[in-house]
């Protein structure tokens, strides 16, 4: 499946790069290269850091708000032309994480830079429907800076729907819809908590297993964790009921 995938390759880029290498042991030559150490590259300005969490944490709570049927209430300036969808998420969604590196804040001129981000929105149940990469630009100075243009890079639907009819055809609606009520009753709550339903399936034993990938995120923090742990669910007595958490 496609989300099984996203979890190789997710584990595959926080590998250590030098994992498996282990060529000294096998005896071959160790590579010497004369000359100076090339030039590391120019710290970046904590202020910048700091601006671009400071937006994204803006729109996260705002969304937030406006899942409760608030007024969003932006605490920053938006970029020039943002619309609620563009900030927040389609409607009746909320912004659940958000991540990016030191690295990809670049310089554009005096006073301007840009930076890649990552952003997660799941709807009312909790559940992932969409994920971006943006590219922001921020213009300021003296530490100061404000967002002042937002384009989404790529952008990706996270579909169940697909999920839900395979469960339907294997005789497994039941077990499925219980499986995400669960998930839902497990995003309750302050915590930034979301899922994504990726397959479902029947064991040997009678068991129902529906793998997810499960979305665990601070609020107004940087970065996410993933995890793919699946539900599993059994009959006791006929009723149908949760083994996992």
């Amino acid at each position: 499946m496609r989300l099984t995938l996203l979890v190789l390759v997710l584990a595959l880029a926080a590998a250590p790069a030098f994992a498996g290498d282990d060529s000294a042991a096998e005896g071959s030559v160790t590579e010497i290269r004369l000359g100076k150490a090339p030039t590391p590259p120019p710290a970046v300005d904590p202020a910048r850091v700091r601006a671009v969490e400071r937006f994204l944490a803006a729109r996260q709570a705002a969304s937030m708000r406006r899942a409760k049927g608030r007024a969003a209430g932006l605490t920053v300036s938006a970029p020039k032309g943002a619309t609620s969808d563009d900030l927040y998420g389609p409607s009746g969604t909320r912004l659940v994480a958000f991540d990016f590196k030191n690295a990809s804040i670049e310089s554009e001129g005096r006073g301007r830079f840009d930076v890649t981000v990552y952003v997660l929105f799941a709807d009312g149940a909790g559940q992932v429907v969409e994920s971006r990469n943006e590219r922001l630009t921020f213009s300021g100075g003296s530490g100061v800076w404000s967002c002042v243009k937002q384009r989404t890079a790529t952008s990706m639907a996270w579909e169940s729907e697909p999920v839900a009819k395979e469960a339907e055809m294997q005789g497994l609606a039941e077990a499925f819809s219980k499986a995400r009520a669960h998930l839902k009753s497990w995003t309750a709550g302050p915590r930034p908590l979301a899922y994504s339903m990726a397959d479902v399936s029947k064991s040997a034993d009678g068991r129902v297993v529906v793998s997810c990938l499960r979305f665990s995120a601070e609020s107004g923090r940087r970065g996410f964790d993933v995890q793919e742990d699946p539900v599993v669910l059994s009959r006791d007595r006929g009723d149908l009921r949760v083994e996992s958490n």
